[in-house]
């Protein structure tokens, strides 16, 4: 017995002298319990090399130096004489300086027009949108009276095509070539107000977002401030540009107003909303309309709601579809927990301004509405049934 004992200690012993090996040819990055020792092994095994010393020549010395002038602000680009001809002093500042201190460097942002602008020599009236990389050049930039003409183009384009891609794209070019030429004038006010309508019509609602936040930069649609410029002649050659706002037109500013009051409530934005109602200028009748929606939707209203969505001015309606969806679920969740003890499909179809039964099924079905069919086989909805299906797939 006495043997047979110590011949298992020593296959033991054995074992362990066998794991300590493995640990040791193991790095300690690949063990499941690191520990002290296991990172003492692991340093005693990879040994950090040296680094050998890179001997700076003369050659790469200049090479630093020239890199880190062009990142230098004072320092200006180093380009080619063609493109030093037609670039402003302004426009000559390093490309990796920041805005602000471009601006400061071109005279944007004072308050003041700029000593020198680009101005553009293209004359194309069509330009596909790309994202500046590099400072602008006039001979890819269109003037003014080129870019009065390629609106007109595009809006003649548009209304006989529909092409929403191509519009988009062109739109997007003339508002980068104004931009870039720091137009600021009625025809640019035109322009957004234009680009704003038809994202609208197609439901892109972050570009409009845009359009409209320009819009209200350059009319301060806050409306407590009143401005010189009025833009009712929106074919105007001359650009205001020492004018801090300019002024819609009322039918303008109304129509947008009542667009920033019901995007306010798609976002579900409760502090852009609380500052579209200050100031003067909710008189007019898309703005009245909007307040209502506004309400309808907040008070669950869903009524008033689909009675304003028939009756909605302007581009009103392309807004409110974004508000639907919602109000049909909230609307539907009411008259479950309301009526007793059956409602019918045709009174949903009829409340919640579906097109046809299908629609209406198709809606009730998602929210889990219980059917019930009598002997006239007319479908109706068992209401208690339905309730309880409704809660139960809102806490899931």
């Amino acid at each position: 017995m006495m043997k047979v004992k110590r011949s298992r200690k020593r296959k033991l012993k054995d074992l362990l002298e066998q794991k300590k090996k493995k640990n040791l040819d193991t790095p300690s990055l690949y063990k499941e319990d690191l520990g002290c020792e296991g990172v003492k092994n692991f340093s005693d095994i990879v040994k950090p090399k040296s680094i050998p010393q890179f001997k700076i020549t003369k050659q790469e010395k200049l090479r630093r130096e020239e890199r880190l002038a062009r990142f230098s602000v004072e320092t200006p680009v180093q380009t080619d004489d063609e493109d030093n001809d037609d670039m402003p002093a302004g426009l000559s500042t390093s490309l990796s300086s920041s805005r602000s201190s471009f601006k400061n460097a071109a005279g944007y942002g004072s308050g003041k027009p700029p000593s020198q602008k680009v101005v553009g020599t293209c004359k194309s009236l069509e330009k596909s949108y790309f994202r500046l990389t590099t400072y602008p050049k006039a001979e890819r930039i269109r003037p003014l009276h080129v870019l009065q003409k390629s609106l007109e183009h595009i809006k003649t384009k548009y209304i006989a095509n529909e092409d929403f891609e191509w519009a988009n794209d062109q739109l997007k070019a003339v508002r980068q070539d104004l931009t870039v030429q720091g137009i600021r004038s009625c025809f640019c006010l035109e322009v957004y107000e234009t680009h704003a309508r038809i994202l609208l019509e197609n439901g892109d609602l972050d570009e409009f977002n845009q359009c409209q936040s320009m819009i209200r930069s350059l009319t301060e649609v806050s409306y407590g401030k009143e401005k010189n410029v009025d833009c009712f002649d929106y074919h105007e050659n001359s650009c205001v540009e020492d004018a801090e706002m300019l002024r819609q037109s009322e039918e303008h500013r109304d129509e947008f107003r009542a667009y920033q009051l019901i995007y306010s409530m798609v976002q579900s934005s409760w502090t852009d909303l609380n500052m579209s109602l200050t100031g003067s200028g909710l008189d007019g009748h898309s703005c009245q309309h909007a307040l209502v929606v506004v309400k309808s939707v907040i008070q669950s209203d869903y009524h008033t709601f689909f009675k304003l969505y028939e009756s909605a001015p302007n581009l009103s309606a392309y807004l409110m579809d974004f508000l639907v969806k919602r109000v049909r679920s909230d609307a539907y969740e009411r008259i479950v927990s309301s009526y007793r003890p059956t409602m019918g499909v045709e009174y949903f179809r009829e409340a919640l301004s579906f097109e046809n039964l299908e629609e209406t099924r198709s809606f009730l079905k998602k929210n889990k509405a219980v059917f019930v069919e009598d002997t006239e086989s007319e479908f109706w909805i068992d209401c208690k049934a339905s309730t309880d299906a409704l809660r139960n797939l809102l806490k899931t």
